[in-house]
């Protein structure tokens, strides 16, 4: 018969107290064998630094880091891969986690010191990471997979084809995670690893499906049952059926969740109860634009009559032209009607407003052309071959114009482009302190003529700029600079009002060498030029001078009502040497 005696407590507590003494004996030894040294099982940066010391581990991490950094990832992705060299990414692996791994088991309370050194005692495995990388390097990478990846998703769509509505199928799309991949290659570079990383790539279903979009067709063959005919200002315009589906928007509706449908709350994470269903509406932008588009073609503006003084008449040149504008908004409102209809009525006329010209062939009486209000002139006798086509071309430009009551004249504005196209040669021009030859110089010739003509008209002057120095071919016929006007536009322009309260036809001609401006209109003022004299200076143009004239402003009955004075200074013609230009001659 077998006999259980009692374990005494003592022996118990002797029992554990040598277990501790053992261990603390063992942990003793163990952190002997390990001092100044890295305890096993620690891992720095995917890399095995147990029993080494701080320099030893240190030099490992540099071997191992310069060894990785001539390595690649390998990034798949279906059936196609990418290649990452490692030294592109700016990785830079810290010596600082060698420090950290010495730390390990020598820091904390002493009840940490000794889990993490009965971890290691044990041979447990402890991971540490001190690196970093270039998240701007990185980004392009993934963006790279993430294009070659994407392919956007094709919801089913309408066509016309055959003379009836199709259903294009739709298409799923693909997307890539690239939070996924960007991690996978982060955990990669932390551990030095060289396997090749699959990119997580994602289907994106279609909302709108054949199925559903195929019930919902009927909707779309009552807008398309017939072509539309589009009339207006005696000209017709066929509206076809593939361009009216384009203005049908599909659009699709989920049907609403439990707890929208006022079912049970807790069961509202259920998907929908139904699926999708897809209404096909008429969108009036799109009508609206197609309707502006029509207009384009259509809409014009008034085209004034082209007027000249023959022989003391007023003569039509060219024929005024009707402007034509549609009613967007009424035409807009018509077709999305008729859409609505029948293919029985599917004719529209447009709605169109006619304007007549402001100066047409039935109201020339009322334009107040009756007398020749002014004529200016300028000579230029010795100009240059380049020159003369300059100011005849320029000229030309002004020949025929009318001014309406209140209008500013701008030189600048009249004459337009200047250049080889318009049929302009290099000249001399003053530009800043030298001169050069730029297309279109000699053009103040012609500023100068429209200028003297307005002065003569007794018009307002608005802007007007002298030249900078004395040009002989301004001062005939008085002997002195001064009434001259230069021209640079847009910096310098000429520009005068016509206040006559009536049109002026403003005529071009050149005899030989002389330039003539003459304005037609009504006559109620003349303008005189009181000849200009020197303030200081002669007519030496190499010296510096100043001068005045002044215009007065007289009633038909040869009254003065009013005296403008203009003051003009010159500088040195020595002061502006020639520069030779690329288009020079």
């Amino acid at each position: 018969m077998a006999v259980n005696l009692p374990i005494r407590s003592s022996q118990i507590l002797a029992v554990a107290v040598a277990a501790v003494v053992i261990g603390a004996i063992a942990l003793v030894g163990f952190s002997a064998v390990y001092a100044g040294k890295i305890y096993p099982g620690v891992s720095v940066d995917g890399m095995y630094l147990g029993g080494l010391d701080k320099a030893a581990a240190e030099r490992e991490i540099q071997t191992q880091a310069t060894q990785y950094n001539s390595q690649q990832i390998l990034v798949t992705y279906g059936g196609t891969s990418l290649t990452v060299p490692v030294s592109g990414l700016g990785v830079k692996y810290s010596t600082a986690g060698v420090v950290a791994a010495i730390q390990y088991g020598r820091q904390g309370s002493l009840a940490e010191q000794l889990r993490a050194r009965v971890r290691s005692l044990f041979g447990r495995p402890t991971v540490l990471a001190d690196y970093s990388y270039s998240d701007a390097a990185l980004a392009p990478v993934i963006a790279k997979i993430g294009d070659a990846v994407t392919q956007p998703v094709a919801n089913a769509a309408l066509s016309f084809s055959g003379g009836q509505v199709a259903v294009v199928p739709s298409q799923p799309g693909y997307r890539l995670d690239r939070g996924l991949l960007t991690e996978a290659i982060d955990n990669q570079l932390a551990g030095m690893n060289d396997q090749a990383v699959t990119a997580n790539v994602y289907a994106v279903a279609p909302t709108i499906d054949e199925a559903t979009l195929t019930a919902a067709k009927h909707q779309a063959d009552a807008y398309v049952v017939a072509p539309i005919t589009a009339q207006a200002n005696g000209a017709a315009k066929l509206i076809d059926q593939p361009t009216i589906l384009s203005w049908v928007d599909i659009t699709a509706t989920t049907a609403g969740s439990r707890s929208e449908l006022g079912l049970d709350p807790l069961q509202s994470f259920y998907p929908p109860t139904e699926g999708p269903t897809v209404s096909l509406t008429l969108n009036h932008t799109k009508v609206a634009a197609y309707v502006a588009q029509m207009a384009d073609a259509l809409n014009r503006a008034p085209r004034n009559a082209v007027l000249s003084m023959q022989n003391g008449t007023l003569t039509v040149v060219q024929a005024s032209q009707t402007g034509l504008s549609v009613d967007l908004s009424t035409a807009t409102g018509q077709l999305m009607k008729v859409l609505d209809g029948s293919a029985a009525a599917r004719t529209i006329t447009l709605p169109t407003t006619v304007t007549q010209a402001a100066v047409n062939e039935n109201n020339l009486a009322s334009l107040g052309i009756t007398d020749q209000i002014s004529s200016g002139n300028t000579t230029f006798p010795g100009s240059s071959a380049n020159r003369i086509t300059n100011v005849t071309v320029g000229a030309r430009q002004f020949n025929d114009v009318l001014l309406s009551p209140g209008q500013v004249f701008s030189f600048g504005q009249i004459l337009g482009p200047v250049g080889p196209e318009q049929g302009y040669k290099p000249g001399l021009v003053i530009l800043g302190n030298h001169e050069e030859n730029q297309y279109g110089g000699g053009l103040c010739q012609v500023a100068t003529t429209a200028f003297r003509a307005a002065l003569l008209a007794g018009l307002p002057i608005n802007q007007r700029s002298n030249h900078s120095y004395a040009v002989s071919f301004y001062t005939s016929p008085y002997g002195v600079p001064g009434v001259d006007a230069t021209i640079f536009y847009p910096q310098v322009d000429l520009k005068f009002t016509n206040d006559t309260g009536h049109y002026i036809l403003i005529q071009t001609s050149i005899s030989g060498s002389s330039l003539t401006f003459n304005y037609y209109g009504t006559k109620t003022k003349t303008g005189v030029i009181v000849p200009p004299h020197f303030v200081y200076g002669t007519t030496d143009a190499t010296k510096p001078s100043q001068t005045v004239f002044q215009r007065q402003i007289q009633d038909l009955s040869g009254n003065v009502v009013k005296t403008d004075t203009f003051t003009q200074s010159y500088a040195s013609s020595t002061d502006f040497p020639i520069e030779q230009t690329s288009n020079g001659a």
